[in-house]
C-alpha cells in the first residue's frame, strides 16, 4: 500500500448501520491501537469493523475520480485536475484527485486483508466461536469487496504490505484480482451459510454476482472494448438466488452520517460543488444547482423515476434539494441481479428471457413493459444506466457499448485509448521501488 502505514494502526473509522447496511464500531481514539492490540482476541470485531469503515471511504473516492469521466457527473468547479478527468484524462498518475483517492483504497485492501488473516489465526484456535466465525465471514466479504473494486477501477495496482513494496500486477492480469475477490468472497459465502445467516449470506452473493459479472465485463473492454459483442453471462447463479430470496427493491449500501463517516464524493458534489450530476441525467440553475430531471424513460416518454429516486436519496430529500455529505452508496441491489440476469439471457440469444428480467426492473417503478418498442441493447443499456447509477458501473459499459461523452477530448485516454481504467498514481511509484525506477536491491 502507499507509503505507508507505521506505528499506530490505521484509523477504525466509523459509519452509521441501517437495515441492510453493517455495523461499525465508533472508536473515539484510534490512535491508541497499535498494532500489537488489534491482533488480540479481544479486538477482533474491532479490526472487521474498521475494515469495512475504510472499504466504505475507500468507494466514496474512487467512485468520484472514476464517475466523474463518464455521462454520470461533470466538473463545474474550479480544480482543474477535475476538468481533467472530465475531458476524459483517466490514465494521468499525476491528477491530484486520483493521486489522493489511490490511498484509501490501498488501505482499504491492506486492512480488510490483514482483518481476515488475523479472525483465521483466532477461528483456528477457537473453532467453536460462532462470533469469531461471523466476523471472519465478514472480512472476507469486505476483502472480496476491495478486490472487486480495485478490478473494476483500476488499471494496474500493486499490493504492498506496509513498507514492504509490492510489484505491479500490470494491466494485462488485472482480471486476477477479480479472481482473488472471488475466492475471498466464496470463503464468505461458505462461512455465512454454515452459520445460518441468511441475511450476510444474501449480501455476499449479491456482491459475489457483481464481481463475476464485472470480471466478465473486464473481459470485454481489454485489451480493446469489444462493442460488436459486448454482453456477458456471469454471476447468474447467485443474481438467481438474490432475485429468489430478497424483496422485490432490496439494496445493500454503504451509509455515511456526521457521527461516524463522510461520504466524500457527496461532499464533492453537494457541498464543494466541484462536480454536479451529468446534464444528460438533470436540469440545473444557473448557480449549477439542480432544478429537475432531464433523462426520460425511453418508452414511456416521463422523467425516469429510478434517475428521480436515485438524486432524491443523493440529496437525502427532494431533487432540489441542496443536499450533503452522506449521501448513501448502493452496492448491489435486487435490480442489478434481475439486469444481470437478463443480460445473460440476452447473451445466450434467449429473448423471452431477457424480456422478463428487464420487465421485472420496470415494473418496481410501474413502467410501461418493454416489448421491443426500442432494440434490446437499447433497452439493456438504459436499465443499466439507471438501474446502475451513481454505483461505480457506467465507465466499463461506456466502453464496451461504444458510448462516449461528448466532454472527452480526442487526445484523452478515453477517446484515443478506450477501455483505460485509472492508474497507479504518482504517490504509489515515488514510493513503491518496483516503479520509481530506483531498483529494490539493498
Amino acid at each position: 500500500m502507499t507509503k505507508r502505514m507505521k506505528g499506530p494502526v490505521v484509523a477504525l473509522f466509523a459509519a452509521l448501520s441501517v437495515s441492510a447496511c453493517d455495523s461499525l464500531l465508533d472508536v473515539d481514539n484510534p490512535n491508541s491501537l497499535v498494532e500489537e492490540s488489534i491482533r488480540q482476541e479481544a479486538a477482533a470485531n474491532a479490526v472487521v469493523n474498521g475494515a469495512l469503515s475504510l472499504t466504505a471511504d475507500a468507494l466514496s473516492n474512487m467512485w468520484q475520480v472514476y464517475l466523474v469521466p463518464t455521462d454520470e457527473f461533470y466538473w463545474i468547479g474550479s480544480r482543474d485536475a477535475w476538468g481533467s478527468l472530465d475531458q476524459g484524462f483517466i490514465g494521468d498518475a499525476n491528477n491530484e484527485f486520483t493521486d489522493a483517492a489511490f490511498p484509501n483504497l490501498a488501505q482499504a485492501r491492506w486492512m480488510a486483508d490483514e482483518a481476515v488473516e488475523i479472525l483465521t489465526e483466532h477461528n483456528a484456535n477457537d473453532p467453536s466461536n460462532t462470533g469469531m466465525k461471523t466476523d471472519l465471514a465478514r472480512a472476507n466479504l469486505y476483502s472480496g469487496i476491495v478486490y472487486m473494486t480495485v478490478g473494476e477501477v483500476q488499471e494496474d495496482f500493486a499490493f504492498s504490505d506496509k513498507r514492504e513494496d509490492g510489484a505491479p500486477v500490470g494491466p494485462t492480469n488485472m482480471q486476477s484480482v477479480f479472481d482473488q475477490a472471488i475466492s475471498r468472497l466464496d470463503a464468505a459465502v461458505s462461512g455465512f451459510t454454515e452459520l445460518g445467516d441468511s441475511d450476510n449470506l444474501l449480501r455476499a452473493r449479491a456482491v459475489r454476482a457483481r464481481a463475476k459479472h464485472s470480471r466478465a465485463v473486464w473481459d470485454k473492454i481489454k485489451p480493446t472494448p469489444n462493442t460488436s459483442s459486448p454482453y456477458v453471462a456471469a454471476g447468474n447463479d447467485d443474481a438467481a438466488f438474490v432475485v429468489a430470496n430478497a424483496s422485490s427493491d432490496w439494496k445493500y449500501e454503504f451509509t455515511y452520517s456526521a457521527g461516524t463517516l463522510t461520504n466524500d464524493f457527496s461532499q464533492n458534489v453537494n457541498d464543494r460543488k466541484e462536480n454536479q450530476m451529468d446534464l444528460s441525467l438533470v436540469t440545473v440553475n444557473a448557480a449549477n444547482d439542480v432544478s429537475g430531471i432531464a433523462l426520460r424513460d425511453p418508452i414511456d416518454d416521463i422523467e425516469d423515476p429510478v434517475v428521480t429516486a436515485k438524486v432524491k436519496r443523493w440529496k437525502q430529500g427532494e431533487v432540489t434539494d441542496a443536499g450533503g455529505r452522506y449521501a448513501p452508496l448502493d452496492l448491489v441491489t435486487t435490480r442489478m441481479m434481475h439486469l444481470i440476469l437478463a443480460e445473460a439471457e440476452l447473451a445466450n440469444g434467449n429473448t423471452a428471457g431477457f424480456t422478463t428480467h428487464v420487465n421485472h426492473v420496470r415494473a418496481l417503478d410501474d413502467l410501461t413493459p418493454f416489448s421491443g418498442q426500442i432494440s434490446n441493447k437499447d433497452i439493456l443499456v438504459h436499465e443499466r444506466r439507471v438501474n446502475t447509477l451513481f454505483m461505480g458501473q457506467r465507465l466499463a459499459d461506456m466502453y464496451r457499448f461504444g458510448l462516449t461523452d461528448p466532454r472527452w477530448e480526442p487526445n484523452g485516454d478515453a477517446m484515443a485509448n478506450p477501455g483505460t481504467l485509472l492508474p497507479i498514481t504518482i504517490i504509489e511509484i515515488r514510493a513503491n521501488c518496483h516503479l520509481n525506477g530506483l531498483g529494490c536491491g539493498g
